[in-house]
């Protein structure tokens, strides 16, 4: 238990600064990941599992699309007010991704979806996807983004294998998957956290004035 809470704390370290310095966690997350799921807000269970290899599926099948899963308004980091907006956010989201992928995203909140194609809306497929009632608490989302993305793969000819988490096998296995899935979320943020600072230097070297860095 002892190591699972040390990586849990580790894991709310560098992730939480990387969400604050650029106020959307999923735009970071997301640059490297399929699927954000708020690792320092809950733990993960065997539904986020059956999510990344539905997506991870959907993906190796040309069916190019990435998830952010939204629990809370502290998921959205300083953009908490899109709370109750998930169609906007969802395109804030893009277009904060779009210079790292541009193909269809998929936002799931208890408040509704979000979807959007290379960062523009398409009403129809995002009518598709509220035909599918929202699941109640943290299982019940990610078994929601599930079926999402598994109607819109189907709508476009695209047929997924079906995913069922391993049984379980017993406390040792499962604080085994605890401690490697918050040990990726560790390697994420690293990812992202880095990401943001290269964004951050680019940024600078083409505001900086002529001549700066003659003597």
């Amino acid at each position: 238990m002892k190591r699972a809470l040390i990586l849990a704390v580790l894991a709310a370290a560098l992730i939480a600064p990387a969400a604050r310095a650029d106020g959307d966690p999923a735009s970071d997350y997301l640059i490297t990941q399929q699927v954000f799921y708020p690792y320092y807000s809950n733990v993960p269970k065997a539904t986020l599992t059956e999510l990344e290899r539905t997506v991870a599926d959907a993906n190796k099948k040309h069916f190019t699309i990435r998830v952010a899963v939204i629990t809370s308004p502290y998921d959205l980091g300083s953009l908490s007010a899109l709370w109750e907006k998930p169609q906007p956010y969802c395109r804030f989201l893009s277009l904060e991704l779009a210079f790292a992928y541009k193909n269809r995203l998929l936002v799931v909140s208890p408040k509704g979806y979000g979807y959007v194609e290379k960062t523009k809306p398409v009403p129809a497929k995002l009518a598709l996807v509220r035909t599918i009632p929202i699941g109640k608490g943290t299982d019940g989302l990610l078994l929601t983004a599930d079926k999402a993305v598994r109607l819109l793969a189907a709508k476009a000819g695209v047929k997924l294998p079906v995913v069922k988490a391993a049984a379980g096998g017993g406390s040792g296995s499962s604080m085994d998957t605890i401690v490697i899935a918050i040990a990726a979320a560790i390697g994420a943020a690293l990812v992202a956290a880095i990401e943001l600072v290269r964004r951050r230097r680019r940024h600078r070297g083409s505001t900086e004035p002529e001549g700066a860095h003659s003597s």
